[in-house]
């Protein structure tokens, strides 16, 4: 990645590359590693600023985090092996 020609931005640069890299869909798994890791998208302020109020209680919010996450973490296994296996027909 380009960042100037002294290449000397990077501690500048890095929080905004390291968040556009968390919140991109891989294709692969097709999540992005910011809800695999936390179960739910990363938030902007501009999300923030036009959310819908919070209909549920924090118990069922926590039960449906975990199990969204869980469910979404399997299924990034399934379609990663998927591909590691379509990965292997094709180069052998």
């Amino acid at each position: 990645m380009y960042v100037d020609v002294e290449q000397k931005t990077w501690e500048r640069i890095l929080p905004f590359v390291t968040f556009a890299y968390n919140t991109a869909r891989q294709d692969t798994t097709g999540f992005t590693p910011f809800f695999l890791t936390f179960g739910h998208e990363a938030e902007t302020t501009l999300d923030a600023m036009f959310q819908e109020p919070i209909k549920y209680t924090a118990p069922d919010f926590v039960a449906r985090l975990v199990t969204q996450a869980e469910e979404s973490r399997q299924l990034a296994r399934i379609r990663t092996l998927e591909a590691q296996e379509k990965d292997r027909r094709r180069y052998n």
